[in-house]
């Protein structure tokens, strides 16, 4: 898909180029198809006259590569609003709330190591926070889920 259309061989080409050129077709109509076949009705209709899988996919990421405010702001909210559920064991809190600062990032969010712990330290567990924050304490995430 990624490979550049070779020349369209003329009447006097070698045979060749000839052959190259006829495999790119293949291989590209084959991808189309596989691509047009696996998509809705109304997403097929528009890209159906498209030539190549890689026009196709251009047009795909055109239309749902980008990333939103609205998916980025849905993301935000699940690390802003996450608590730590009584009975819940530290790590798997970790870990849920990592996925949640990862799944931001992939929407565009930055978030820096300081802010991530301050998230996962503040609503949770006060007490070491207030000890955090006066000894101005710097972990690391593997290091601050094992102090906790």
């Amino acid at each position: 898909m990624t490979e550049v259309c070779p020349d369209i061989p003329g009447d006097l080409s070698l045979k060749e180029s000839r052959e190259k050129y006829e495999c790119w077709l293949a291989a590209n109509n084959k991808a189309k198809a596989y691509m047009l076949a696996s998509m809705s009705d109304t997403l097929r209709t528009k890209l159906e006259d498209v030539e190549t899988a890689y026009e196709i996919m251009e047009q795909l990421q055109e239309m749902f590569g980008h990333k939103t405010g609205q998916s980025r702001f849905e993301a935000t909210k699940k690390y802003a609003n996450a608590r730590m559920v009584p009975g819940m064991h530290i790590r798997d809190h970790f870990i849920k709330m990592m996925n949640y600062f990862q799944e931001a990032e992939l929407h565009g969010a930055t978030i820096d190591k300081e802010t991530q712990v301050g998230l996962i330290l503040a609503p949770n567990f006060l007490p070491f926070t207030t000890n955090y924050l006066l000894n101005i304490l710097k972990y690391g995430m593997t290091q601050l889920m094992n102090e906790l």
